[in-house]
Parts: C-alpha cells; structure tokens; sequence
C-alpha cells in the first residue's frame, strides 16, 4: 500500500477523516488544543505529552482531569507508535487532536491497521465497551496482574487504562482503505 501517492483513495479518506475531527472543534465555546498529523516517534510523544500538560495548566483543568487526559493521550500515543501500520515506503499514516467544547475535552487518534487487525480490535473494543464500571476495573487488574505480553510487547492495558480515565465514554470505527488495510479511529472524553 503506498499512502503517499497524491489523491489515492487511501489518502483521501484519511483527510476527509482528519478535516471532520477539526471541523467539530469550530464554533462557540469549541477549540482544538493539541493537534498532529504525520508519523508518530518517541520523541513526538514526548513533545505531545509535554505540550498537553502545559495546554492543560494554561487552561487552569484540574489536576484530576489533566492526570484522566494524560494518561489517554500516553496510552494513544504509545499505541500508534507500536502499532500503526507503514505502507510500503515505511510512512505511518497518523493523527492526534485534542478539542475542547465548553468543559469537555475529546481526544481523537486515528491510524493504519490491517484488516485483520481491525476485526481483533473492533471485538476487544466492544467487549470493554459492554463492560459496568466494577468489571471494567477488575478486567484492568486481572490483565495487570496476570496479563502476557504480546509479540509488540503490550498486555492489553492500553484500552482498558482509556476506558477506564474516561469512565468508558469511548468511540471508534474502522474505515476500510483497500482489501489490506484500514483506518483505525478512536475517540474518548474526558470532563475538565
């Protein structure tokens, strides 16, 4: 799959993704915080997460709520930087945004996946989605404390640490780019 031909469908479905993740974010009381589009690094999330945290003081969010939002924008990062996929070229397809409507932040993520991949996910993520707030928390401990590792190296924390500092306030779909891959999106919210 090579994402960086000019106009591809995979290319155009990306932006149009990307162009309504912004637009949500235009209007009264509504900004977008944090944004990045583009391949994902450690250095990048370091950056991110430290530009987070002074948008968050900026913004005088309680501690409470800038720990909730920090600890879904770790989590989302670290994610797309193991788990994203490259196209041919070895570009990785991705986005980040964090918006703000009055007392509510949103924080968007999207990347590549391979279609099998995304069946995986879109079955974890409903499993979770289904769960209350006393069997979310004891999935999270039983995975802390009994969870393996992966071949990418995660336990599985990753969606169960979002669901839970957002009180499971979390949304995703697949768009499907060709019979390889698709666009992973998630989303979560956080009162500040």
């Amino acid at each position: 799959m090579d994402l960086n031909k000019s106009g591809s469908i995979e290319e155009t479905i990306f932006t149009k993704k990307v162009n309504s993740v912004r637009s949500a974010f235009i209007g009264p009381d509504k900004k977008v915080i944090v944004s990045h589009i583009g391949e994902l690094d450690q250095d990048k999330v370091n950056t991110i997460s430290t530009l987070v945290e002074t948008q968050m003081e900026y913004l005088g969010v309680s501690k409470n709520a800038t720990k909730k939002i920090f600890n879904i924008v770790i989590e989302t990062l670290q994610n797309i930087c193991i788990h994203g996929e490259k196209d041919n070229n070895g570009y990785q397809m991705t986005y980040f945004l964090i918006g703000k409507h009055k007392n509510e932040f949103s924080i968007f993520s999207g990347n590549i996946v391979s279609n099998s991949v995304a069946e995986k996910l879109n079955k974890r993520l409903n499993a979770i989605r289904s769960l209350n707030d006393s069997d979310l928390k004891k999935q999270y401990m039983d995975v802390l404390s009994n969870g393996e590792l992966s071949a990418k190296g995660g336990a599985g924390l990753g969606f169960l640490t979002i669901a839970l500092k957002s009180n499971n306030n979390v949304d995703f779909d697949f768009e499907t780019l060709n019979k390889e891959y698709s666009l992973f999106s998630i989303q979560s919210k956080v009162l500040g």
